[in-house]
C-alpha cells in the first residue's frame, strides 16, 4: 500500500476498501478474540480504527473509495439487525395449546382476557396484525390517530365496526341483539365471510379491506367465527361501535379494559415456555411478542406455497420485505428433505435411469 503513483490512486484507494471489507465480514462472522460476533455499532467502532491505520500514514480514507464495499457490508447487518428483533413465529404445537385452553374457559368465562387473547392469535394467522393494529398500550386508554387532516373514527387499532359480515351470496348480514346478547358456541349458518377494514395502516394503505373465507374443517381457528365472536363480545360488554375491538370483561372492576401488548408478550411467551418446556426466566422466550403474529402469518402462507404476491397482498406489504420474516422452521426442513429424497431405491440395471450423453462419455474414458 506504499507509495501512490499518478494513475494508480483511484486504484489504490478502492483496493484498501475491499480489504477493510473482508475485514469487516470476518467480524461479522465472528473471526474475533472470543470468536464472537458483533453488532452494527461495534463493527463501526473497529471499522473507524482501521481506517485510522490509513489516515495516520497520509492515505485517503478508504470509506471514501468510489464504490464502498464497507458501507454495503455495514449498511447489510444494519438492517439485519433492524429485521423486527428477529421474532419467531407462534408454532402449530403453541396453537394446539391454545385450543386446549381455548376449549376449556370459553364456556364457562367466555369474555375473559385469555378466551379473548386466543381469539386475537387464532385471527393473527389470517390477518397477520401489526401490534398497533389490534392491541394498545394502556389498559384503559387507547391511542388514537393523530394525523391532523384524519376524517372519522381515530382508533388506531382495529374497532368493533371495522368488522362486516356477509352471506354466501355476499349480502350483508345485520348482526343484531339476538346475535350478541350471549355467546354463541357456533357460528351462525346464514354467515360465510367476513370483511376485515384496517382504517390506518404503517404504509398508509388506509381503510383496507380484506375478506376471508368460513373454514368449516375447524371451526375454532376459523377467521369468521373468530371475528364474530371478537365483534359480538365488543357489542354485549357495552363498548361503542368506534371503540377499539380487543377488550376483555375485568372482574375485579366490573367493566371491560383493553388488550395490552404486554398482556399479549406474556401470553405468547407463557405459551410458549409451557409447549417447548423452557424455563419462564429463560431469555429465548423474548423472541416471541406481538410481532410474532405477522412473523406467523407470512411463514404459513410461504409455507403452504403461495406466490410472493398474493403473500403481499393478503398481508398487506407494498415491498417484498416479507422476506425478511421468513424462518427456516421444522416446515421448511421437512418441505427440503422431502423434496431432494427418492421415492425409492433401484436394485436392478432396468430400474435405474439411461446415461446421458456426457456420462457416457465419462463412463467410457474410465
Amino acid at each position: 500500500m506504499g507509495a501512490v503513483h499518478g494513475g494508480t490512486q483511484l486504484q489504490d484507494i478502492q483496493a484498501r476498501n475491499f480489504v477493510v471489507a473482508c475485514y469487516a465480514v470476518a467480524l461479522v462472522e465472528g473471526d474475533t478474540l472470543l470468536s464472537n460476533k458483533i453488532r452494527h455499532s461495534t463493527l463501526n467502532n473497529y471499522i473507524k480504527l482501521a481506517c485510522l491505520c490509513h489516515t495516520s500514514l497520509g492515505l485517503a480514507d478508504p470509506r471514501r473509495a468510489p464504490i464502498n464495499f464497507i458501507k454495503t457490508i455495514t449498511d447489510a447487518v444494519r438492517k439485519f439487525e433492524k429485521v423486527p428483533n428477529r421474532r419467531e413465529m407462534i408454532h402449530d404445537s403453541m396453537y394446539e395449546h391454545m385450543l386446549v385452553l381455548y376449549e376449556k374457559y370459553y364456556t364457562k368465562d367466555p369474555d375473559c382476557l385469555l378466551v379473548s387473547l386466543c381469539e386475537w392469535m387464532f385471527l393473527g394467522r389470517y390477518t397477520g396484525f401489526r401490534r398497533e393494529e389490534w392491541c394498545n398500550e394502556k389498559s384503559t386508554e387507547y391511542t388514537r390517530i393523530t394525523d391532523p387532516l384524519w376524517v372519522g373514527n381515530a382508533t388506531r387499532s382495529v374497532a368493533i365496526e371495522d368488522f362486516t359480515f356477509f352471506d354466501a351470496k355476499g349480502a350483508p348480514v345485520k348482526i343484531t341483539k339476538s346475535f350478541w346478547c350471549k355467546p354463541l358456541s357456533t357460528l351462525p349458518a346464514k354467515i360465510s365471510f367476513v370483511e376485515l377494514c384496517i382504517r390506518k395502516q404503517k404504509n398508509n394503505d388506509n381503510f383496507q379491506k380484506i375478506t376471508y373465507s368460513r373454514c368449516v374443517k375447524n371451526p375454532f381457528l376459523c377467521p369468521v367465527y373468530v371475528s364474530f365472536r371478537i365483534h359480538c363480545r365488543g357489542l354485549r360488554l357495552g363498548a361503542p361501535p368506534t371503540y377499539p375491538a380487543a377488550i376483555y370483561w375485568d372482574k375485579p372492576t366490573t367493566t371491560y379494559k383493553l388488550i395490552t401488548s404486554r398482556q399479549a408478550n406474556d401470553f405468547l411467551r407463557q405459551t410458549a415456555s409451557s409447549t417447548f418446556d423452557i424455563r419462564p426466566d429463560c431469555k429465548s422466550l423474548t423472541k416471541w411478542s406481538c410481532h410474532s403474529i405477522r412473523v406467523t402469518a407470512a411463514n404459513l402462507l410461504h409455507r403452504a406455497k403461495f406466490s410472493d404476491s398474493y403473500i403481499k397482498n393478503r398481508l398487506r406489504w407494498r415491498s417484498d420485505a416479507f422476506l425478511m420474516y421468513l424462518r427456516n422452521t421444522f416446515y421448511t426442513a421437512k418441505d427440503h428433505t422431502s423434496a431432494l429424497a427418492l421415492d425409492f431405491a433401484p436394485t436392478t440395471a432396468d430400474e435405474t435411469r439411461p446415461l446421458e450423453a456426457h456420462e457416457q462419455l465419462i463412463t467410457t474414458a474410465a
